[in-house]
This record gives structure tokens, C-alpha cells and sequence, in this order.
């Protein structure tokens, strides 16, 4: 018990120096720009475009905190209290069915093969989230003519989704690391987003008791989400 109290305050630690180094960067940015406006504004319409970019910023700003938020509540594990029968089949095929012309515009690829039936005890808005952001994970950040998929499998009692893509993959050594808060690899970081993603992902799958695989797909990623079976679930529920 003691060991799993250090633990709860080595993390509390790091997530606060993370958020302080990870925050500290979009705030700054906001700051200069408001500065800049100050200063260098001279018509109505150069304060208008200073005013978009700072609510641009700001937005950026609160969805980090929302996402922070959403993982806090998750990691308590209040939401456990009101699982139920999901049918996953219809989980995914609607994430199909939202993000292929999604995938269709930025010239991706999004394919599925999904066995029908497959139903798990869970919250429902939370396991959508957490395949979805694998998939838009998967969309942003690789490069055009990417051949993503999305299968499910059984058996009926413990089923296995998996989302592989062939692009440029994931090394191994940060394959972990990943589902930490903030984390980023180098080659994100010119792109949008947080560095939550995967973190919230990370922290529906342990709310669920998923396990989670990261793995390499030959070329590109592979995350292999296996369910635990139905009853288990519901016994330390």
C-alpha cells in the first residue's frame, strides 16, 4: 500500500511538472500575439485577425484542460458505476461510417472488417472515444495514401479489436511512452494536438481492465485492444 502511495505521488508530481512545461508554451504564445497587437495594431481589421489567433490559442489551451479533466474523472473510476451491455460491433461500424470521408479527404484509406454481435460491459461514449482517437491519431499523423484498418474479432466473450496502419510506425522504445500525459515524438510535434490523446485512451482501456498492445505492423503500428471477458468485468466492477 505504501509502494502504490508513492507511486500516486510520483505521478501527481510528474503530471504537474508537465503541466507547467507543456502549458507554458501555448500561454507564452498567447501573450506575445495580444503584445504584438498592442503594439504593432493600426486598423480595426489588424485587431480582429489578433483577436482570432488568440482565441485560437485559448481554445487550444481549454481543450488540454478538458481532456486533463476527462482523464481525472476516468482514472477515479466513477463512470464504472453505470456500465452496461455495449454492443462494440455497433461502436465501431459507426466510427467506420463517420470517419471514411474523413479519411477520403485527407487521402487516406480506411478499411474494416467487423464481426457483428460482439457486445462487452462498459460505458459506451467512452469506448467510442477511446477508437476514435486511435483512428484520428492514425489520421494526423501519417503521411498521404496511409491504408488504415479497423477489426474486430471474437470470441463472443473476450473480443480483440485491432487498428493497424501501415505508415511510418512508432520505434519501439517509445512505443510505451506514448500513452503518457504530454508525451509527443519528435515527428508530431509540428502537428496539432496535446499529446493527450493516447493518455485518455490509456486510462479508458485500465477503466475497462483492456489490454493494450502497441506493436509493429511491418511497416506502420499496430494497437491491439483485448477485452476482458464479460463476467470478470462484472465481478470487480
Amino acid at each position: 500500500m505504501l509502494d502504490r502511495i508513492q507511486l500516486l505521488m510520483d505521478g501527481l508530481r510528474q503530471v504537474s511538472n508537465d503541466i507547467a512545461h507543456d502549458l507554458r508554451t501555448p500561454l507564452t504564445r498567447l501573450r506575445q500575439k495580444l503584445d504584438m497587437a498592442r503594439t504593432k495594431a493600426t486598423t480595426v481589421a489588424d485587431y480582429e485577425v489578433a483577436v482570432e489567433k488568440a482565441i485560437a490559442e485559448t481554445d487550444e489551451i481549454l481543450d488540454t484542460f478538458g481532456a486533463l479533466l476527462r482523464i481525472a474523472e476516468i482514472e477515479a473510476g466513477t463512470r464504472r458505476a453505470a456500465f452496461a451491455a455495449i454492443d462494440l460491433s455497433n461502436v465501431l461500424q459507426t466510427i467506420v461510417e463517420t470517419y471514411t470521408a474523413v479519411a477520403e479527404d485527407q487521402q487516406h484509406v480506411l478499411l474494416s472488417h467487423i464481426a457483428d454481435g460482439l457486445t462487452v460491459k462498459g460505458d459506451r461514449q467512452l469506448l467510442t472515444q477511446m477508437i476514435a482517437n486511435v483512428v484520428e491519431n492514425a489520421l494526423r499523423h501519417t503521411p498521404a495514401g496511409t491504408r488504415i484498418e479497423i477489426e474486430l474479432t471474437g470470441p463472443p466473450a473476450a473480443p480483440v479489436c485491432t487498428i493497424s496502419d501501415d505508415g511510418q510506425g512508432i520505434p519501439e522504445s517509445e512505443r510505451r511512452k506514448v500513452l503518457q500525459r504530454f508525451y509527443r515524438l519528435d515527428s508530431s510535434r509540428a502537428t496539432p494536438g496535446s499529446g493527450l490523446g493516447l493518455s485518455l485512451v490509456a486510462a479508458v482501456a485500465e477503466l475497462h481492465r483492456i489490454t493494450v498492445e502497441i506493436d509493429d505492423n511491418e511497416p506502420g503500428l499496430r494497437l491491439i485492444f483485448r477485452f476482458p471477458n464479460a463476467e470478470f468485468l462484472g465481478n470487480r466492477a
